[in-house]
């Protein structure tokens, strides 16, 4: 990305991108495979308060599995 996601405001993030938080930790999947993803979509300006990342879009409480 050509913009750090801890240290820009959301006027400069990209509209297509969305930050998925796991509900709970889960294995590695290989780049190369298709998952699917379930969650929570949530939409506006949020900056996380643990890491500093912002983002606009969001999927919480997510959970993936391999097709």
């Amino acid at each position: 990305m050509s913009l750090c996601p801890f240290c820009s405001s959301d006027a400069d993030w990209p509209d297509n991108i969305v930050v998925v938080y796991l509900d709970e930790k889960q294995t590695f999947v290989q780049p190369s495979q298709t998952i699917e993803v379930e969650g929570t979509l949530e939409y506006g300006s949020w900056t996380d308060p643990e890491t500093g990342f912002v983002s606009l879009l969001r999927l919480r409480g997510a959970q993936y599995a391999t097709v």
